[in-house]
């Protein structure tokens, strides 16, 4: 009965078309993609942390360079003068 009503909100806004179970995943990939801790995710979606690195940060597509860049940022921000990406 909630899809219904669901599906019929999106019709009236004009949103795209997508089910409960897709905002879910969008919300998940969202979080993941924002670098919020993991151990929130778990908390917040109650899934198990090998669920979320296997159907959501695969997704993603983890890229070294990213963690290279997030990991300078981090010396920077602490008063290194060089980063791991120099």
């Amino acid at each position: 009965m909630e899809d219904i009503a669901f599906f019929e909100l999106l019709d009236r806004t004009g949103l795209p078309k997508t089910t409960i179970h897709g905002l879910w995943h969008t919300h998940c990939t969202i979080l993941l993609n924002r670098g919020l801790n993991m151990q929130v995710i778990i908390e917040r979606l109650g899934n198990a942390p090998k669920m979320i690195m296997d159907v959501y940060a695969c997704s993603k597509g983890i890229r070294s360079s990213e963690s290279v860049s997030l990991f300078s940022q981090t010396l920077q921000a602490s008063g290194v003068k060089t980063g791991a990406n120099q």
